[in-house]
């Protein structure tokens, strides 16, 4: 019976070894894998971009916060009513780019995510069908907490 207790005890002991060992790569991965300044060496190009297009994000939120001005001519501001503006085109245009970039930038995130945590993508598909399922309003698809 002691050199029972005494074997479970070992194992007890390298298994623990184990874990610690585990979870110290495990923390190194993670660290790795967070570490922006590593990404920036890796893709330069990629940070610049994000940049980019976070700059003209930035201008086009400022632009819409001021008033445009009022034309005086009535006649002039009825037709202007009616004609889409190049800055009426530029921003439909630059809506399109920005929930591209969004689209893109998701589903990259959670390519990412499942190589981190293998297995996530399947979670991850499951809450978004719950989620759009309550947004629908669809009592059926409410959660059942009882």
């Amino acid at each position: 019976m002691a050199q029972t207790v005494q074997q479970i005890e070992e194992h007890i002991d390298r298994t623990r070894e184990e874990l610690g060992s585990n979870l110290h790569e495990l923390g190194r991965r993670v660290d790795a894998a967070t570490d922006w300044r590593e990404h920036f060496r890796a893709k330069p190009g990629l940070f610049m971009g994000a940049a980019f297009v976070g700059g003209l994000a930035l201008a086009g939120m400022l632009r819409r916060s001021r008033s445009p001005r009022r034309d005086t001519n009535s006649g002039m501001a009825a037709f202007a009513a009616n004609v889409a503006t190049p800055g009426d085109q530029a921003l439909d245009v630059w809506t399109a780019v920005k929930s591209a970039a969004v689209g893109l930038a998701s589903a990259r995130l959670v390519e990412y995510v499942e190589q981190l945590l293998p297995g996530f993508n399947q979670h991850y598909r499951r809450a978004e069908q719950r989620a759009s399922g309550w947004r629908e309003n669809d009592p059926s698809s409410a959660p059942d907490f009882r």
